[in-house]
């Protein structure tokens, strides 16, 4: 350290006041030597902190106008992006498969070609949205693959339309992730996980309105020359397009990027104080470099929050996204009937996403509302498999499908928020939520869109064999396993003595080290 950087330096302690239910994760009672513009605007975060904790109700309100600001637009691109990539199984129930000359191992085929390049670019996207900002890249995405969408009511073959699958994974593969990690930019540990859920249920409402609004169109079959199935592509690309090009003004940036009229002066400045010193007196890293993807790709976590969002939720989610049309179907429902049928579970999911979230965002706890999503999908499909095997029992089979929906669903928020809360560089960040879902759509969007083969319909014996070994492997183990090196790496922090660490470090450096900073601990 310089003499001029310790001439520049000031000394902090780190006991921090907290607002209700924001419990810090930097180590309290620790002095730091702090660069002297760093220590100005954290005792200034400390004033407007203690401010709010004193007047709950202003904060309360403060966090409504956030919410308002930020989740409108995010949860809209979701719910498109969402209803574009489910509605292959909705278009299948009509004649597009006849139309096109398809087979069905060639749909499937086309559903995997999409997932090779939406995987692929996860991460190269989530780089560009760190760089260019979110408003700019997400909308400018949105728009993009709404055309894609809007042109393949016009596809001939599997030829066309597995070329229009591979630009809806080039264009889309940027939205999860990019949402994800835009919220994670706004919101700390204790808000997070109930945010992304917020905007994460668009998905359920996806499913939802694609069930509905393929019913709506079943009356449109050869009006003005078109099918069905045309009409269902033409609808949701023009919407999509339009909401891209309203996204250009309306989508929210990240807070370093942001300036609105939606908040007074000391609103805005508080907000992005709080996301900067959240962990404490250094702020991390916030610099743009390539370097940090090779750091997201090095550490550990990223594999294990791959693992269970590829075998927890994507294999799940997608197999049953593209055949729950078809599964209600099979139970003797028409093809109309059966669409409308997929949407009640996607509203029962709806609620369960939400509550799960708000009971781990209350008590910070990831891994334990992680096992309950898994225990209510597994039960949802031990109890589905042998019921599917008689035609009698058809509601109970329907009533299966609405814990396997829900549960494979509520734990989405979990993951995405698990890992967003414990990559503290912000360039690493959306690195890492871009790398591990590579991994997991590679791994879960592959395997997820070809298990359920149609030759083994209506019981899907070899799907649900594979469904159960995959979520204990890589859902349950890998949560468990991620759990204690999370809690085993916070323990052996706290078993450093603090006179050994206290002034040791810069606030520079300490700033570069991240999650690994000896005073950032891990949510568990």
């Amino acid at each position: 350290m310089s003499t001029d950087s310790i001439d520049k330096t000031v000394a902090l302690d780190a006991t921090l006041p907290t607002l209700p239910g924001d419990p810090e994760k930097a180590v309290p009672g620790v002095t730091f030597l702090v660069d002297e513009t760093h220590a100005s605007e954290y005792d200034e975060y400390l004033h407007m902190k203690a401010r709010y904790a004193a007047d709950p109700k202003a904060w309360k309100s403060v966090l409504r106008k956030l919410d308002l600001r930020v989740l409108p637009m995010l949860i809209i691109f979701y719910l498109l992006n969402s209803l574009d990539k489910a509605n292959a199984g909705n278009v299948k129930v009509y004649t597009f498969l006849e139309d096109t000359n398809m087979t069905s191992h060639q749909f499937n085929l086309a559903l995997t070609w999409f997932f090779i390049t939406y995987a692929l670019l996860e991460a190269p996207s989530n780089m560009c949205l760190r760089r260019f900002g979110a408003r700019l890249w997400l909308s400018m995405l949105v728009v993009l693959w709404g055309a894609v969408t809007l042109g393949s009511a016009w596809v001939k073959s599997y030829g066309d339309y597995s070329a229009a699958r591979v630009l809806l994974g080039v264009f889309e593969a940027g939205l999860f992730q990019g949402c994800f990690y835009t919220l994670s930019t706004w919101y700390i540990a204790t808000e997070l996980q109930t945010r992304c859920a917020m905007w994460y249920s668009a998905a359920m409402l996806s499913g939802a309105f694609g069930g509905l609004l393929a019913y709506a169109v079943g009356g449109l079959q050869g009006h003005l020359g078109l099918k069905q199935w045309q009409y269902l592509f033409i609808i949701e690309g023009a919407i999509t397009v339009f909401f891209g090009l309203l996204g250009f003004w309306l989508c929210p940036d990240f807070p370093w990027r942001f300036e609105s009229s939606w908040f007074t002066p000391e609103e805005m400045r508080y907000l992005k104080l709080r996301v900067r010193y959240k962990d404490g007196p250094v702020p991390p890293d916030n610099s743009f470099q390539w370097s940090t993807f090779f750091e997201a790709v090095k550490d550990w976590k990223t594999y294990m929050i791959a693992s269970l969002l590829a075998f927890g939720g994507s294999v799940p989610t997608y197999s049953v996204n593209y055949t729950l049309a078809t599964m209600v179907k099979a139970l003797g429902y028409s093809s109309v009937k059966a669409q409308a049928l997929t949407a009640p579970p996607y509203v029962f999911a709806f609620f369960c996403v939400l509550a799960i979230s708000i009971y781990s965002d209350k008590y910070q706890c990831r891994a334990r509302s992680l096992i309950i999503s898994y225990t209510v999908g597994t039960i949802g499909i031990i109890i589905l498999w042998p019921s599917l095997h008689y035609k009698g029992v058809a509601g109970l089979s329907y009533f299966a499908l609405f814990l396997v929906v829900a549960g494979f669903n509520m734990q989405a928020p979990a993951v995405g928020s698990w890992l967003g809360s414990n990559v503290r560089n912000p360039t690493k960040r959306a690195a890492a939520m871009g790398w591990q879902s590579t991994w997991a759509q590679l791994a879960g969007g592959t395997i997820g869109s070809n298990i359920f083969i149609g030759s083994e319909a209506p019981t899907y014996t070899t799907a649900f064999v594979i469904l159960i070994v995959l979520v204990a492997v890589g859902g349950y183990g890998a949560c468990i396993a991620n759990w204690y090196c999370l809690r085993a790496a916070n323990r052996k922090k706290d078993a450093i003595p603090l006179e050994e660490i206290q002034g040791k470090y810069t606030d520079e450096e300490l700033s570069k080290m991240g999650e690994n900073s000896p005073f950032f601990r891990y949510t568990l």
